[in-house]
């Protein structure tokens, strides 16, 4: 008796702790109402186009009516076919399982699960098959059933269930293996996904199509039998073929950079605070345009190769560059740091190593590029290309040239220098020597500015200078009208934020910038005198549809109006006849169009930036390790790495009628004087080259009407000339009257 009595107690004990363990693990109520499975974060451009998913776990929810019927039709057919008559268990499979579990003697649980009970497994529970966990899946199968529809655990278990390739849900799983929303699945084609449900791997239909073809025709007869198909139905689906249009989600979609500066930059706004971009299903709508998009791609794609072929041509890598980079490898400091080898030793190794040092010069020579597209009324982001991806097998740069690149503009920052001379009064067409202006430093050397192609020539308007970026023209006009403190307030008043070397080189560019600085800054010249902050991002929204931040356009006031529209008249006259005049007569643009050329010192850096009305885009070419260059003008200066990405890519945009993009004029200024005049380019002493209309402001007008500019003032850099250890300034010897008219480079 007492050992009866023992033993019950023991029983009842055991019991007891079962009891807790099971209901321990158990959803709570609030659980149950509001599960949270793990939702990917969708990027769309602003033309709704699908950029990129940010997830831990690929996932996309969308309620029942977004799904095809036949996708739940499979699902029931497969996996629970009295599923709208049971509540949560179906007792009859689950006895007949547990009996073939009992007496096969297994020591994990299968079989008999409906998909209600599948769901709480997904939701709540681990995937042990054990029998503490089948009754926790029982109990919390029948709570779901109490707190839930059918549909909606249809719903639930449509938009959480695993269908391979990394997809979690069925209308990602839809986009990953047939490139549509869930909501157009056929019949085949919802069988093909439910297919992949038995085991995600061996079913992928796009790594085993037999076997995934085989069991899709299973389920389509399971589905005629269930009598969610008619016959007819069911002949016509198995005789489809298997037609894929697989994207796996390691693709990196549209716009990998960009998306990826989405990444690192949405959650700086404080409605943000706590969300997470991979697991909280937002929805983030930008203002990329995708048409743009790829043909920014594409202009950059086409350019890229023809640089490439030609630089591989031409350079030979010296040998102690060759030992420089080999001494830089983490191979190399790996061999001697962890390996102990001497360093020549290591050295000697390496070198005799063909395979890795073709492969080390590769990695280094590999020409990169950046585009960047802004609406310059609102700062809108319209395309956006970070580097240079031949393939997608290529995908190795994650460093973004576009804002994270800093590199000197060369003549691309031009611009700002003469927009600060012509604000403060300096027409268009003052003519200043186009002779060498000497500066001294403390340590007795000499800086000399010279223009690219070497030569010289005698009094040239500002006008023409700007257009032939004449780099003798700008010093002297930078030396005689405006010190570099003056320069940089203009260019920070304009959007540039790096920072700025206060002395006279800062005319020719030497401090550096980012290719969207430069662009930031340009949208002043295409938008009568006001700047827009780029702006990537319009909305973000929460998986509920809910706008949890919201952007609006930033703008601000860089230049007077009047002044802006000279520079805007002078930088159109680079395109019509200066040194970007291939976008017309090369690639045939015939937009209204102004923008300006950049080459750096040694041709590392390439620069266009040019703009109409309705776009501005900047374009940059040179290399990563900048002791790599471009080897000659003839391929490495701004007019011809830079400019024919550019006019490519304006000239697709413009070409396409879908974006509505149309040949505006630039507006001009009521204020504005114009001046009837003559003269040609083959005529230096002209008072102004090629136009027969001169744009003055009121102060431009008023200042040479009272003959101001009859003489050369007196240079405002005079004393301590800011460079660095400056002392003083040297004049080079004047021309002769008949000297040569600089020519385009």
């Amino acid at each position: 008796m007492k050992v009866t009595g023992l033993l019950l107690v023991v029983l009842l004990g055991a019991g007891a702790l079962f009891g807790i363990n099971l209901f321990r693990g158990l959803p709570s109520l609030e659980e149950l109402e509001n599960p949270k499975p793990e939702l990917a974060s969708l990027v769309y451009s602003e033309d709704g186009v699908l950029l990129h998913k940010f997830f831990l776990k690929n996932r996309t929810f969308v309620p029942l009516r977004s799904i095809s019927r036949w996708a739940p039709a499979a699902l029931i057919a497969t996996e629970d076919v009295a599923f709208y008559k049971h509540w949560g268990v179906d007792l009859r499979r689950l006895g007949i399982a547990v009996g073939e579990n009992v007496i096969k003697g297994r020591t994990r649980w299968q079989g008999a699960s409906t998909i209600t009970q599948q769901l709480a497994k997904n939701l709540f529970l681990t995937q042990e098959r054990t029998l503490s966990r089948k009754a926790k899946e029982l109990v919390t199968a029948v709570q779901l059933e109490r707190t839930y529809t059918k549909n909606e655990i249809l719903a639930l278990y449509l938009n959480t269930v695993y269908f391979g390739s990394g997809s979690y849900g069925i209308e990602s799983a839809a986009q990953t293996y047939f490139g549509k929303p869930a909501s157009q699945l056929t019949i085949p084609e919802s069988a093909t996904l439910i297919a992949t449900l038995k085991n995600p791997t061996a079913y992928n239909p796009s790594k085993y199509p037999s076997a995934s073809l085989s069991r899709r025709n299973l389920i389509i007869g399971l589905m005629e039998k269930e009598k969610f198909i008619t016959p007819a139905q069911a002949v016509k689906a198995k005789a489809t073929p298997l037609v894929l249009r697989y994207t796996p989600v390691s693709h990196q979609g549209l716009a990998p950079y960009f998306t990826e500066y989405i990444r690192q930059t949405v959650k700086s706004g404080s409605m943000l605070d706590g969300v997470n971009v991979y697991r909280d299903g937002l929805t983030i709508q930008t203002t990329l345009d995708s048409r743009m998009q790829r043909y920014a791609q594409e202009a950059i794609a086409a350019q890229a190769a023809i640089l490439q072929a030609q630089f591989d041509r031409s350079w030979r890598c010296p040998e102690s560059l060759k030992t420089q980079f080999i001494k830089e490898s983490p191979r190399f400091k790996e061999m001697v740091n962890e390996e102990g080898i001497p360093e020549k030793v290591a050295l000697a190794r390496l070198r005799a190593d063909a395979a890795w040092i073709k492969n080390l010069l590769y990695n280094k020579t590999r020409v990169q590029m950046a585009l960047v597209a802004l609406d310059p009324s609102n700062g809108h982001v319209k395309a956006w290309v970070g580097g240079t991806n031949l393939g997608p097998e290529d995908y190795r740069y994650q460093f973004d040239h576009v804002w994270q690149a800093k590199r000197q503009p060369g003549s691309a920052f031009k611009p700002f220098v003469y927009a600060a001379a012509i604000d403060q009064g300096v027409p268009a067409s003052y003519r200043i020597l186009d002779q060498p202006l000497a500066l001294r430093s403390g340590s007795g050397g000499l800086w000399i500015a010279r223009n690219s192609e070497g030569n010289s020539g005698g009094m040239t308007t500002l006008r023409y200078a700007l257009a032939h970026s004449l780099n003798q023209v700008t010093v002297r006009l930078a030396y005689e009208f405006l010190s570099p403190s003056e320069i940089i307030n203009y260019a920070r008043r304009m959007g540039i934020t790096s920072p700025m070397q206060p002395n006279l080189s800062i005319a020719l560019g030497t401090s550096e910038v980012s290719p969207l600085e430069l662009a930031r800054a340009y949208t002043t010249f295409a938008n009568n005198g006001v700047w827009s902050d780029p702006l990537p991002v319009l909305k973000v929204l929460d998986k509920n549809g809910r706008v949890i931040a919201e952007h609006q356009p930033s703008s601000h006031l860089g230049l007077d109006p009047a002044a802006n529209y000279i520079m805007v008249s002078m930088l159109k006259d680079v395109i019509d006849r200066g040194t970007g005049i291939a976008a017309r007569a090369r690639y045939g643009l015939d937009m209204e169009a102004a923008g300006k050329t950049g080459t750096t010192q040694s041709h590392r850096d390439a620069w266009f930036a040019g703009f109409t009305p309705q776009v501005v885009a900047v374009v940059w070419a040179g290399f990563d390790d900048e002791r790599v260059h471009f080897t000659s003008m003839e391929y490495g200066q701004g007019a011809r790495a830079a400019l024919p990405a550019w006019a490519t890519f304006m000239k697709k945009c413009y070409s396409d009628p879908s974006l509505k993009l149309e040949n505006r004029y630039f507006t001009m200024p009521d204020n504005i004087i114009a001046v009837p005049s003559g003269g040609s380019p083959e005529s230096p002493d002209a008072p102004i080259n090629n136009v027969t209309v001169e744009y003055y402001t009121p102060k431009a007008y008023a200042r040479d009407q009272a003959g101001d500019f009859n003489s050369t003032p007196a240079p405002v850099n005079s004393g301590a000339v800011e460079l660095p250890d400056s002392t003083g300034v040297q004049k080079m010897p004047a021309p002769s009257p008949a000297a040569a008219p600089p020519e385009p480079f």
